[in-house]
């Protein structure tokens, strides 16, 4: 009766400790030691179901149960010394199924009758099977107590002293079987195997959650030093080595044995410099060659002096660690960086040549695509259409199929792109795999054959705020999605090519508006003023008319033609200056289509001698032009001149302008604040030119302009 009072306590002693270790179970070895606590609950609980349950053959199931819980109880402490000694990297598919052997193989010959009668032979004493269990047994329980005690021998005195209950909960288990091997009694072997179970548990416990006592996971130097990746070394105040780590002996390629007690100078031939330095290298960065395809290897190697505490110096610590990826990694980076760079400088060049913007994409395009290795490219900008409406249309495209382009033009795509535009409140890139079809993906885009591709908002951020100007499109035909880093590197050129395009309507706009008010401000003070003389004079006339004055009607006439005459060249004027400017032909040809098509229809006879082969550079002939051009614009406007003469010469060195005509001249002092003079003066002096006029009341006006040919 006491005895089953003892195993009641104890089944429920041991459901308790598996459940609080089970609840901890992050706790290292906390899940091993709940299921070796509820193993022993379900041997003692077997053992009373089967005694006092009246179950045929009891004896004989209830002795193969007990071989079974006595080699698993073994085999679960076995892996908690594993576990808390940091060795379960032993573990792997061969060791398990080692451990599984025997207590496989003992329950087959103890339920094959055949072999029952030759290893168990149901007597009370011990059997051969029972003896191998036994023996099975005493072996792991053994190697437990070599891990835990191999585990503490590393450490300090005073933590090996204080782990006596993990030593002796593991020692418990091993009493119990001695015991069980020397006593023939059944129920005090069951109960004394369960009795050291229970106290092994109980130690463990409380070695585990006793903080104060020893670190829940305990390190020794062989799985600190031994699993550090990097390269661990030690060098004596003789520079010799004397210890390395596995991972030291594969980047400097020599083993253990070879390297022990050779000079560190066989691997560092830099060593005498380091160690002699005032102030010692702590850090150093090396280049080594290997044998293999791979390359050169690069190692950075961090030295600390050793010292005792007497604070005297007895050698160096070297670590060792490989950092060929980080350093491929980083010089990946960099070209990548300065093909972005390069990319970007050319895109900024082709803005700056392209004389519009179709052909600044078209260029730009190319680019792109080459340098992502893409197919087919499209980029659609933004429009107005009416006053608070857009529509957005596809301006530039490559690689596309003629069927997608007609579907890209219509009013259906422009207003799914919109819409994309707008939901892409945050204005991220779409990539479009076979991975992404949830997101919205406009129909059009989804329409052209891909198997990947790419859709990025063209964003500028004007005063702080984002506004979105169209979209870039790239595609591949091969299956390989834009990475992570082409997507960074594609926004920064999508952003870049936004405002470029954005700067570029400005300007454009700028322009326009200061040429309207150039035009509107010259209209107004001549053709104009001319146009109101005219309707003065005729009301004057009228008026003279109907009062019966005596007006001379050829005189009236007369003054009438003149100033209609003067109103029409001033009209030509305005309408070649309209026109743009193209000195593709050079110099020579310009002037002599502007001479044909204002002074030749201006009543003036207009005369351009030239050289032939006028040679100089197109920023000189620019400035010549609009020189003559000027000059030819006062004459018109201002000299009532019958005759022009434009002569261009050229010596070796030299090539001179000259603009004579036959008009009333003027005051050089007083004219020479003028703004057409002054923007004269200043083309000449942009071009190294010397400048020269010379003008006399009623006998005309000379200006002469001298440019060097060398650049």
């Amino acid at each position: 009766m006491q005895l089953q009072f003892v195993s009641i306590f104890l089944i429920i002693l041991a459901i308790t400790m598996g459940a609080i270790l089970f609840v901890f179970k992050k706790t290292p070895g906390s899940s091993s030691l709940s299921l070796l606590a509820f193993l022993i609950a379900a041997w003692i609980s077997a053992y009373h179901l089967y005694m006092f349950l009246d179950i045929p053959d009891s004896f004989l199931e209830l002795r193969a149960v007990h071989l079974f819980f006595l080699a698993a109880t073994a085999t679960t402490l076995f892996y908690f010394s594993l576990s808390y000694t940091n060795r379960t990297h032993w573990l792997n598919k061969s060791t398990i199924l080692f451990f599984l052997i025997e207590p496989i193989v003992i329950q087959i010959l103890y339920w094959t009758e055949s072999s029952r009668r030759i290893f168990f032979n149901q007597g009370n004493g011990l059997e051969v099977g029972e003896q191998f269990n036994l023996f099975y047994v005493f072996i792991l329980l053994a190697g437990s107590i070599v891990l835990f005690v191999d585990t503490f021998l590393h450490k300090p005195r005073i933590y090996f002293l204080r782990a006596g209950t993990i030593i002796l909960g593991a020692l418990c288990p091993l009493f119990g079987v001695l015991f069980t091997i020397f006593n023939r009694q059944f129920e005090i072997n069951l109960l004394t195997l369960v009795v050291s179970y229970c106290l092994a548990i109980v130690g463990f416990a409380y070695g585990i959650f006793n903080g104060a006592l020893i670190e829940t996971a305990p390190l020794n130097r062989e799985i600190v030093i031994e699993g550090m990746e990097d390269g661990w070394m030690v060098i004596d105040n003789r520079d010799n080595i004397i210890d390395l780590n596995s991972s030291a002996e594969k980047l400097v390629g020599l083993s253990r044995e070879t390297s022990y007690g050779q000079p560190i100078t066989r691997i560092l031939k830099e060593w005498p410099k380091i160690s002699n330095s005032a102030e010692g290298i702590k850090e150093m960065e090396m280049r080594r060659s290997v044998k293999s395809q791979s390359g050169w290897r690069y190692l950075n190697i961090r030295i600390s002096q050793l010292r005792n505490k007497q604070d005297e110096k007895f050698g160096h610590l070297l670590v060792w660690r490989d950092i060929t990826g980080r350093k491929h990694a980083d010089e990946a980076h960099q070209r990548v960086r300065d093909e972005l760079f390069v990319l970007l400088n050319s895109i900024s060049s082709n803005a700056s040549r392209s004389l519009n913007i179709e052909e600044f994409l078209s260029e730009t395009s190319f680019q792109i695509l080459y340098s992502f290795h893409s197919q087919a490219v499209a980029v659609f900008l933004t429009e107005e259409m009416n006053i608070g409406k857009q529509t957005i249309t596809l301006k530039s495209h490559f690689g596309l199929d003629p069927k997608n382009i007609q579907e890209l033009n219509t009013i259906a795509s422009a207003a799914n792109l919109q819409k994309w535009l707008i939901q892409n409140v945050e204005n991220r890139p779409l990539v479009i795999d076979h991975n992404n079809k949830t997101t919205y993906v406009p129909i059009s885009i989804k329409n052209i054959e891909a198997e990947c591709a790419i859709l990025i908002p063209l964003v500028t951020y004007p005063q702080h705020e984002n506004s979105v100007i169209g979209c870039l499109y790239l595609s591949r035909r091969e299956n390989i999605p834009y990475s992570q880093d082409e997507v960074i590197r594609l926004t920064t050129i999508a952003n870049q090519i936004a405002t470029l395009i954005d700067s570029n309507r400005r300007k454009q706009f700028s322009i326009a508006l200061s040429e309207r008010q150039r035009l509107l401000r010259d209209l107004h003070d001549s053709v104009s003023q001319k146009l109101y003389g005219l309707v003065a004079l005729t009301e004057a006339a009228q008026a003279g008319i109907e009062a019966g004055s005596e007006i001379s009607p050829l005189q009236v006439l007369a003054r009438i033609g003149e100033n209609a005459r003067q109103a029409a060249k001033e009209m030509r004027l305005f309408l070649h200056e309209m026109q743009p400017i193209d000195l593709k032909d050079g110099l020579v040809s310009s002037l002599h289509n502007r001479l044909a098509a204002v002074e030749g229809r201006a009543d003036i006879r207009a005369r351009l001698l030239s050289d032939e082969k006028i040679i100089l550079s197109k920023e000189k002939e620019t400035a010549l032009y609009f020189i003559a051009q000027e000059a030819l614009n006062n004459i018109l406007r201002h000299a009532r001149a019958k005759n022009v003469v434009v002569s261009i010469h050229q010596t070796r060195q030299k090539v001179k302008l000259e603009i004579k005509d036959d008009g009333q001249g003027f005051d050089i002092v007083k004219a020479d604040k003028g703004l057409g003079l002054r923007n004269m003066k200043e083309r000449a002096m942009l071009i190294n030119g010397t400048f020269k006029i010379t003008s006399t009341i009623g006998s005309g006006t000379h200006i002469s302009v001298s440019v060097s040919k060398k650049s």
